[in-house]
């Protein structure tokens, strides 16, 4: 390092030795100009810098001012650049499949109470199963901290997002934890096994019975009103040394997923042929008013929406309707986030 930077580093270097005082200099009573010289050059600074013509009762006052603001300011860099904590790991006992830990509550509620419907069967294949790493108390205090810096105008890391390979390397599992988790999910036979970018789940593929076997469950069917729904039949257990890095396991039911709020609605245009009542995307533009925007032009042109679901959906379903409806056809891209699993987990086939 050379010139502006060689220099940046030798003031500081300095800065940052004088901050690791032991703070003698404030106790001391010294006279004002003895003590601003003593202080530059404890700091290596010129001595240009303390020859000041002032009174010695305000050199005194501004000197320690300006030490104790420059080692305010030196340390609230220094935690703003210090560089990120490697995860720890926290899997440190052998991994012994007949010790075991409960992963409590794991078994949804929704199946406490529908009606079992049977064993599955054990070659039943189940895609995009998940194992959840949790965070290290020390790493959910970490994250707590940033994003109150991110949100702070006078903080250093104002707004300063971070990408999700930074994210990983922060707050995701430690690399040991994450393989020994990989190699215990290989010797139970699962396959696809992969980790996530933000490295805190690992999904994997395989069979009922792998999952029974590995998880100390029983899947099985249930019945809740005309619905047919799977789920463990007991809460999830995972090897005992994992307890302290795992949070719990996911996919393993369709419980879970979110059910559609939408409500019916009561449209008032009717077919003169049947009875019936239709609303189709131009029967929306005249009841919200929006053919003024469209005919001035803010038709949506060059402009994408994104749509986040759990499962891929039948593109020639929504092809049928643009045409149905008169529309021009727009079909959606299909983008399978990387490393989330299959798009479907439903082995029941409904």
């Amino acid at each position: 390092m050379g010139g502006l930077g060689a220099d940046w580093a030798r003031i500081w270097a300095s800065l940052t030795s004088g901050c690791a005082m032991d703070g003698n200099l404030n106790a001391k009573t010294v006279r004002p100009t003895e003590g601003t010289k003593a202080m530059t050059e404890r700091r290596n600074f010129p001595e240009s810098w303390y020859q000041m013509n002032i009174s010695s009762a305000f050199a005194s006052m501004r000197a320690k001012a300006v030490y104790f603001a420059g080692c305010t300011a030196i340390l609230a860099l220094s935690a703003a650049f210090a560089p990120a904590q490697t995860p720890e790991a926290r899997i440190v006992t052998p991994v012994d499949n007949t010790a075991r830990a409960t992963l409590t509550g794991s078994r949804p509620p929704r199946a406490q109470v529908a009606t079992d419907a049977g064993r599955m069967p054990g070659d039943t294949p189940l895609q995009g199963a998940t194992i959840y790493f949790s965070r290290s108390a020390a790493q959910e205090s970490a994250i707590e901290a940033l994003i109150a810096a991110q949100q702070n105008p006078a903080s250093p890391q104002y707004h300063q997002w971070l990408t999700p390979d930074q994210f990983a390397a922060q707050f995701g599992a430690a690399d040991a934890d994450l393989a020994k988790v990989q190699t215990w999910l290989q010797s139970q036979g699962f396959t696809g096994i992969e980790v996530s970018r933000n490295r805190s789940v690992i999904s994997f593929s395989g069979t009922t019975a792998q999952i029974e076997a590995a998880f100390g469950t029983e899947m099985h069917y249930y019945k809740s009103g005309s619905e047919t729904h799977f789920a463990p039949s007991s809460d999830l257990s995972i090897p005992a040394a994992f307890g302290a890095a795992v949070l719990t396991v996911g996919n393993v039911t369709d419980m879970l997923r979110p059910k559609s709020q939408a409500q019916k609605v009561k449209p008032e245009f009717t077919s003169s042929q049947t009875g019936g009542h239709f609303v189709q995307p131009g029967d929306v533009a005249v009841i919200y008013d929006i053919n003024a925007a469209y005919n001035a032009g803010y038709t949506g042109q060059g402009q994408s929406i994104a749509i986040v679901g759990q499962s891929a959906v039948v593109v020639s379903d929504i092809t049928n309707f643009q045409n149905a409806a008169g529309m021009t056809v727009r079909n959606p891209t299909l983008i399978l986030m990387p490393n989330t699993g299959a798009s479907t987990i439903n082995p029941i086939g409904y």
